[in-house]
């Protein structure tokens, strides 16, 4: 006597199939979505770090050298003139930000590979400026997909009435996960 094993046939099996190729099918731009975020994400902390080298810069006392040498401070670093690393890619890059001396002035360093170039636009990179003005934007370009197109990150800093650095309340982006 033969017994019966019960088995999917042909049909179910292709239903389900294709019921896991329409969820595969809507799962993966949301994980792609989310892997950018991911990799994003080390832009306010590198940022925030550039901003906090920024305002211990500028609050230092400097001075020229000498004994008769005059006191200076509110002093700014110049400007990086382009990103580093310069070129972004999409997958991470060691970089060693103690060779420009703009990142070096700051005391900025990533100890972790970046997905991001960053940069500093600095309106002197002198001492003894004003209260109420705008002295750094700091920016950060990234391709994340490889597609080259850049996702960009800015962040703005001034001074205040009593000539103290301050940012501002977020960052301006434009394509955030390009």
């Amino acid at each position: 006597m033969q017994s019966k094993t019960s088995a999917f046939t042909l049909i179910e099996l292709m239903i389900v199939v294709a019921i896991i190729g329409i969820l595969a099918a809507i799962a993966l731009p949301a994980f792609d979505l989310y892997i950018k975020r991911s990799k994003s994400s080390e832009v306010p902390q590198n940022m925030s770090a550039l901003f906090r080298g920024a305002a211990a810069y500028y609050s230092r006392a400097l001075t020229g050298k000498g004994i008769t040498a005059s006191g200076t401070g509110s002093c700014t670093v110049a400007g990086t003139g382009g990103t580093l690393p310069a070129t972004p890619l999409s997958t991470k890059q060691k970089i060693d930000y103690g060779t420009h001396a703009s990142f070096s002035g700051l005391a900025f360093s990533s100890p972790d590979p970046v997905y991001f170039g960053y940069g500093i636009v600095s309106i002197s990179g002198t001492c003894g400026n004003t209260a109420n003005g705008t002295l750094y934007t700091f920016y950060a370009n990234g391709d994340l997909d490889g597609d080259g197109d850049l996702s960009t990150f800015e962040y703005a800093c001034g001074s205040n009435n009593d000539n103290e650095l301050y940012h501002s309340p977020g960052f301006y982006s434009i394509d955030e996960m390009e």
